[in-house]
């Protein structure tokens, strides 16, 4: 039986995103944050960020006229402000639900470019395909949704 604790030990070790919800998405937005800075940007504090820096947890109104505080307000050198939402969802969950949450809430934010970023597989496909159909039709604003943050960082340095 001894001889069988190391190899549970390596299978809890091996699994990234163990603990809660809210634990998980935390960890993912501290490692999108630690990508950006590998890739050049620079945390600040300035409202709106000058180029090449990020705000962490700026503010902006939600779709019920609350405050809402988004993962990062990047601004690019070339694709200007970027508003980002990153959510990470491993295991069948309620984030699909809130997907018009966010798509709504994004539309009221006064950037014209607005990211969500997803990590995981946790959703449900019909949800991550409404939520495209919903972004591309939408004429005010342009959304960028990606389903992983390698693709969202591609997206940041190409």
């Amino acid at each position: 039986m001894d001889g069988q604790l190391p190899l549970f030990d390596e299978i809890l070790g091996k699994n990234e995103h163990a603990g809660s919800p809210q634990e998980s998405n935390r960890k993912f937005c501290t490692e999108l944050e630690e990508d950006l800075t590998s890739i050049g940007f620079i945390e600040c504090t300035d409202t709106p960020p000058q180029a090449q820096k990020y705000l962490k947890r700026s503010a902006y109104k939600d779709m019920y006229g609350g405050t809402r505080h988004s993962t990062f307000l990047i601004n690019h050198k070339n694709k200007g402000l970027l508003r980002v939402e990153a959510h990470r969802q491993v295991q069948s969950g309620s984030v699909d639900q809130k997907f018009p949450f966010f798509y709504e809430s994004l539309t009221h934010a006064p950037e014209t470019t607005v990211v969500i970023v997803f990590d995981g597989k946790g959703y449900k496909k019909e949800a991550f395909d409404w939520l495209l159909t919903q972004t591309v039709n939408y004429a005010d604003k342009t959304f960028k949704v990606f389903a992983s943050k390698e693709e969202f960082l591609n997206y940041l340095i190409e």
